[in-house]
Order: structure tokens, then C-alpha cells, then sequence
């Protein structure tokens, strides 16, 4: 094992001579907010009172007033990203919830509770999602659009269940895959969607298993912050394999992941020698594993796919550095038969 560090240390010498959250700036006018918790999950029988406590924090320097007022969110994309909306025509449901309280001064550095009051009236029937968005009181809340982003304010989700019966729970893995089929390093990552056909929200977790032949070589969480899918729509959830060497980090400046033009994350390739043994190479699978409460019992879900790591510079530097000393030995040979062969020749002269 020394040698092999030894030649991979010679291997990065050579290969250094051989080649060459995405955030907006705050001003001092920015409103600065902490929530908790986030997200928010109840859930009861129709006609029953659903209370909740929802704390929040002025993480400024100065006092702020604020107010708590009350939106709606649904699933965009494949991805199932929330989309904040105001109230639409026949909303009645914003008609079950109060805030208390509505309007209050938040002291910088100290954690007020309001306290969220869903009436379920008797004809309320599976899922409702809501909102509470916090913002300074006096200022109108501005959508910037398709995203969970309120201009100048702070949502706090919260997902309702009117427990009836039919109740549909069901899910299923519409795509698994890897973002490259070759990789030279790692990271590789994973992305799952995942399709949620009934009328519930649900939460699928599991594990994303890599394995070379039958070995598990390491073991990836998927949703390991419990995310919810909402009904009739996909949500993508990615899981990261970062356990090699050398390895492809993302890079930072002043705190912040760097983005390239296309809002990607610039990267680096480091090369920590203490973890040398962890290099990889060969062909791999990542058999997935995730689960589900349907209301009775968990259902699996299940999916496969492969890849394979090849560090062809490592390879490359180690098969140099492996017959440069043999070329130089045969160098050196085959000049001295070349005197000696001259040497023969003038004495027979």
C-alpha cells in the first residue's frame, strides 16, 4: 500500500505538470426570517380543529413588524417544485384557517410562535395545501412566479389531510438514472422521479445500494429530509456518490457555489492523497430501494442501473510512470551494446 501511495504521489506530480446556491446579495433592507418547523404535516377527520405552532425568527439587527397571511402551493415540472399561488374562485377552503397572532413586532434574534387554526367542516375530503407566508406588515406580497420565492417574504408549507374513506395512496418510479453512463471521477449522481398517481400526498424514502459484483461498496439515503410527492405529480430526488479519489468538489468564493454561465456549479478536481485507497475503477450498479405508507402497509419500489468509473489518467500516468524506468534501462542498454559493437568493430580494423 506505501508504494502505491508513493507512485500516486508521483502519478498527481506529473498530472499537475501535465494539465494545465446560486444567491442574490442582501442589502441592509432585506428581511431576514427563520421558520420553524418546515414543512408543516397534519392531518385529522373532517369537522375536527387541526391547531399548529409555527415559530419564526428576525434574524436582522432591528426590530421588524410583520404579518402572516395565507396562500396556497401545488406541484410544477418533473421535478415537483412548489408553486405559490394566491387564492383562485372557489378557494373556500382559505375560509377554515386563522392566524394568531396576525400582526406582531419581532425583536431581532428571538423566536415568536404564531399559532396556525384549521376548521375542517364536515364535506372536507383528502388533501389541502397551504402557505403561511410571513412578510412585513404594510408590504404587498410579490410572486416572482412558477417558484418558492415570495419577494420581500417567508412561506412556510403546510400539508393537510381530511381523513375519508377512499383514500388513494399509490406510487411508482418512473424513471432512475445516473447523470453520465462513463465517469473518470466521482461524484456520480443519482436522480429518482417518482409519480404519485392517488389523491394523497405521500413521503417515499429509502436507499440507493452501489455495488461492485455482489459487494455493496456503499449505501446512498434517498429523501432523507422526508419530501412530500403531492397528488398527480412527479418529484425528483437525487442522491450523490462521493466516497473516491481524486474527486470532483464544487467550488466556492466568498461562501458561495460558483456557477458557470448555464447556472451549473464550477468544479474542482482535489486530490486529497490521504484517501488514495479510495480510488475506484471497474463496472458498477446502483440497485434503488424506496418505500411508501399506502395506508396499510409500506410498498416497495424498485429499479436498477449501471456504470462504469474508468480514471484513464491515473492509468495513464501509472502505466508511464511504470515503463519510463524500463525505457530508460533499455536505453541505457542498448547504448552500451552499441560501444561495446564499436569498439569490437575498430579492433578488428
Amino acid at each position: 500500500m506505501r508504494a502505491l501511495k508513493s507512485l500516486l504521489v508521483f502519478s498527481g506530480v506529473l498530472l499537475s505538470l501535465l494539465l494545465p446556491l446560486h444567491t442574490h446579495a442582501a442589502t441592509d433592507d432585506s428581511l431576514n426570517l427563520v421558520t420553524s418547523p418546515l414543512p408543516i404535516s397534519l392531518s385529522g377527520s373532517p369537522g375536527s380543529t387541526l391547531t399548529t405552532d409555527i415559530r419564526i425568527k428576525n434574524g436582522s439587527t432591528h426590530e421588524e413588524t410583520l404579518k402572516v397571511s395565507l396562500m396556497k402551493f401545488s406541484a410544477y415540472g418533473d421535478e415537483g417544485k412548489p408553486a405559490i399561488a394566491d387564492r383562485a374562485p372557489g378557494d373556500d377552503y382559505f375560509d377554515w384557517v386563522s392566524f394568531s397572532p396576525t400582526t406582531f413586532a419581532a425583536p431581532p434574534g428571538q423566536w415568536i410562535t404564531v399559532k396556525m387554526t384549521i376548521k375542517l367542516p364536515p364535506s372536507a375530503a383528502f388533501g389541502y395545501y397551504y402557505a403561511a407566508v410571513f412578510s412585513r406588515a404594510g408590504a404587498p406580497e410579490k410572486s416572482s412566479g412558477r417558484q418558492n420565492v415570495l419577494i420581500g417574504s417567508t412561506a412556510v408549507l403546510a400539508l393537510v389531510e381530511a381523513e375519508v374513506p377512499g383514500a388513494k395512496r399509490t406510487a411508482n418510479v418512473v424513471s432512475f438514472s445516473a447523470d453520465q453512463r462513463f465517469y473518470e471521477f466521482l461524484p456520480a449522481t443519482f436522480k429518482v422521479k417518482v409519480r404519485n398517481s392517488g389523491n394523497v400526498h405521500l413521503i417515499p424514502t429509502g436507499n440507493i445500494f452501489i455495488k461492485r459484483g455482489d459487494k455493496t461498496v456503499a449505501t446512498l439515503k434517498v429523501n432523507s429530509a422526508q419530501g412530500n410527492v403531492l397528488p398527480s405529480s412527479n418529484r425528483i430526488f437525487t442522491a450523490a456518490w462521493k466516497d473516491g479519489f481524486p474527486l470532483y468538489t464544487e467550488k466556492e468564493s466568498g461562501g458561495q457555489v460558483v456557477l458557470d454561465k448555464d447556472d451549473k456549479p464550477v468544479t474542482d478536481l482535489k486530490w486529497d492523497f490521504s484517501k488514495a485507497s479510495k480510488l475506484k475503477f471497474g463496472h458498477y450498479s446502483a440497485h434503488l430501494l424506496l418505500a411508501y405508507d399506502n395506508g396499510k402497509q409500506d410498498v416497495p419500489l424498485e429499479a436498477i442501473v449501471s456504470f462504469w468509473v474508468i480514471p484513464w489518467r491515473v492509468i495513464f500516468l501509472v502505466i508511464f510512470a511504470i515503463a519510463l524506468p524500463a525505457l530508460l534501462v533499455y536505453l541505457i542498454m542498448r547504448r552500451r551494446m552499441n560501444r561495446l559493437l564499436a569498439e569490437k568493430t575498430g579492433r578488428k580494423k
